[in-house]
């Protein structure tokens, strides 16, 4: 009876020794080597928790991939790894890292795209703040997926890089931050905007094109409905827009802009040239902000036809109901631009 007993107090203490050893090689083991410097380790958006032990091993910061992902389940931590880039100490232990990685804020940087440019110039932007292959986010601009979140009608996702400030994650991939600008989109676009679109014939994609109109046309809050009033005016009496950013959106996409538009480029024949075309061009020419994208569906009432530059640092222009009356302002403003 006292053998049973002893035998039965000495496997107890086997196996109290196996859970505790157990236990600390789960939780407290250190990677045999390395001295805790500082790592960088970036968690990709959908990475799985067997690839994120990996990377930690790999690292030098945990010492077994197994005992983590047992660790990250015993702790019930293992939806608690958020993508990102994330800069933890090096030779910790399974638990020490799970808290790092549950608790360390990704590394994020701060871009602020503005109103009004075409998405070459976003990629640019983007590409340089980013380090992001350009290449490939020109080819992604077409991308099937990424033009079903945009909606019907685009073909391209000129129009649907929606102006923000953004806090993209360090080595964020080139799809997923196009990914992130046209999702922002569709989000701005509600039920009530393309409701009052359809009262101007407008879908989504014609409605972004007419407000990208507006958009390059002025920067000024207290004009765009003006200017808005004016295409919309013009639209309705079948009358050639004259638009000129669609000549300089035109000439980019042929390589042959330099700075300037010449009387010879009014008469290139291309469905972007709205001196020619008559109705709204075939997509967007730029991305607009919110902001135009109102004023395209809240009009100014006017009976405007026509507006040109004041030339006088403001930004502003002057608006015409007439073809006479608007040819006395451009001759106007354009002697006071010669006498500067």
């Amino acid at each position: 009876m006292k053998d049973t007993l002893r035998l039965s107090l000495l496997t107890l203490i086997i196996l109290l020794i196996l859970g505790i050893t157990s236990l600390y090689i789960i939780f407290d083991s250190r990677p045999l080597t390395g001295e805790g410097e500082d790592v960088n380790i970036l968690i990709q958006d959908g990475a799985t928790l067997n690839s994120i032990a990996e990377q930690l091993y790999h690292a030098g910061i945990i010492r077994s991939p197994m005992t983590f992902k047992l660790a990250a389940r015993l702790l019930r931590k293992t939806r608690a790894i958020y993508p990102g880039m994330y800069t933890i100490k090096g030779h910790l232990t399974n638990s020490e890292a799970i808290s790092a990685l549950a608790h360390a804020k990704a590394l994020e940087i701060t871009i602020t795209i503005p109103e009004g440019l075409r998405s070459d110039e976003i990629i640019g932007l983007l590409s340089r703040q980013l380090n992001l292959d350009s290449l490939k986010m020109t080819s992604l601009l077409t991308d099937s997926s990424l033009l079903k979140i945009a909606g019907d009608g685009f073909e391209h996702l000129e129009g649907t890089l929606f102006p923000e400030t953004y806090r993209f994650l360090e080595n964020s991939d080139e799809y997923m931050v196009l990914k992130r600008l046209v999702t922002h989109f569709r989000q701005n676009i509600t039920t009530d905007m393309l409701q009052k679109a359809e009262e101007y014939g407008f879908d989504l994609h014609s409605l972004i094109t007419f407000a990208s109109l507006v958009e390059k046309e002025t920067a000024r809050d207290d004009e765009r409905r003006l200017v808005s009033s004016v295409y919309h005016n013009r639209l309705s009496q079948n009358m050639l827009l004259n638009c000129d950013p669609t000549i300089i959106y035109m000439l980019v996409q042929k390589g042959l802009w330099n700075g300037n538009i010449q009387r010879k480029h009014f008469s290139i024949k291309d469905p972007y040239n709205s001196y020619l075309y008559r109705g709204l061009p075939p997509g967007p020419i730029a991305n607009p902000g919110l902001a135009s994208i109102m004023a395209s569906l809240n009009p100014e009432t006017s009976d405007f036809l026509y507006f040109v530059g004041k030339n006088d640092g403001t930004a502003a222009h002057d608006f015409s109901r007439t073809l006479r009356e608007h040819n006395n302002k451009v001759n106007r403003y354009q002697r006071k631009r010669s006498h500067k």
